[in-house]
This record gives C-alpha cells, structure tokens and sequence, in this order.
C-alpha cells in the first residue's frame, strides 16, 4: 500500500478491519459516536503516515494499539479543556492527528518489553490488552484457574513498569493499555 500509494489495498484494508477497530473503540468508550471517530481517526493516520508506519507484530494489533493512542489523546483533551478552556485547547493538528513518531517510539517500546516477556505470559497478556480477553475467557482458553491468569497479569504490568520507569509519558501511556 505504501509504496504505491495504492488507494484499493487501504480500502480492503478497511473493509477487512473496521467491525473488529469499531467493536474495540465501543468496549473502550461505551459511546458509539465516539467510537466511530476514533476508528476513522485510525485509518486516516493509517492513510497519512502509510510511509512511515512500521509494524512489527500482527496489523490487527498495530491497529488496536494505534486506537489505544488515539484513545488516550481524547481523554488527555478532554481533560485539558475541562481545566483551562477551549481557548487553550492543542493545535489543530496535534489534536487531530498524533505524531507518527510518538506513536512508533511506543510501539516499539510496547514490542520490545512484549518480546521479553515468558512465551505463556506474553500471550496471556496480548490475549487481555490486544484481542480484549476476560480473565475467566484466558483462564479457559489455557486450561488454567483464574488466579494465574491474573498472576500472569500482574508479572507482565511489573515487568512494563520495571522498563518504562525512566520515560514518565510513556509510563502515562501505558496506563491505557491496562483500562
């Protein structure tokens, strides 16, 4: 799609995509407007920055994640104008769109810290942030009580933490990716 700019290849990338991003954004927010505008959000910085974006675990998680931001860009302004006024309000185009390299300086943080983790901790964890498992659902999936899903959990939180202790907005991030 990049490379040539390829208007078909987004579209069925879209096609392909939507219900499950939309259906994220609705368990995210509860508010199917705003979900909508988080999704559409997602596949025009997907359009815009198709150049750039390196993904390097499954596009449906790249995208998942891509929400996640966009999620927490909504909230942090939210918060900005309920404590300083809409005169105050960000830039138009950092409230937006997100900049690209914010975004792919998490990722990467994200894949790193996910890549350290034990092989039956990191897939309980992608299965509760990414694919939006309950612990009962895991706990099923794996043949395991509840508790040591939620012990997986809590090893894969200390470990992120642990690892992002040195950048403070990524830390900040981070926390939207554990609700």
């Amino acid at each position: 799609m990049a490379s040539h700019n390829d208007q078909r290849a987004f579209n069925t990338i879209f096609d392909y995509y939507w219900d499950e991003l939309y259906h994220l954004a609705i368990v995210k927010t509860s508010c199917p407007d705003l979900a909508q505008d988080l999704a559409h959000e997602v596949f025009i910085n997907l359009w815009k920055y198709r150049k750039t974006i390196k993904v390097k675990a499954t596009f449906s998680a790249y995208l998942a994640t891509m929400l996640k931001y966009g999620f927490f860009r909504h909230l942090a302004k939210q918060d900005k104008e309920s404590v300083k006024g809409d005169f105050l309000a960000e830039p138009y185009h950092e409230e937006h769109g997100f900049s690209i390299m914010e975004f792919n300086e998490l990722y990467d943080k994200i894949s790193q810290i996910k890549s350290s983790l034990p092989p039956r901790c990191k897939a309980i964890f992608e299965m509760n942030s990414f694919q939006q498992m309950s612990v009962e659902e895991i706990a099923t999936n794996f043949k395991i009580s509840s508790s040591t899903v939620r012990n997986q959990l809590a090893r894969a939180r200390e470990v992120f933490k642990e690892q992002l202790t040195e950048d403070v907005s990524l830390i900040t991030l981070l926390a939207i990716f554990f609700h």
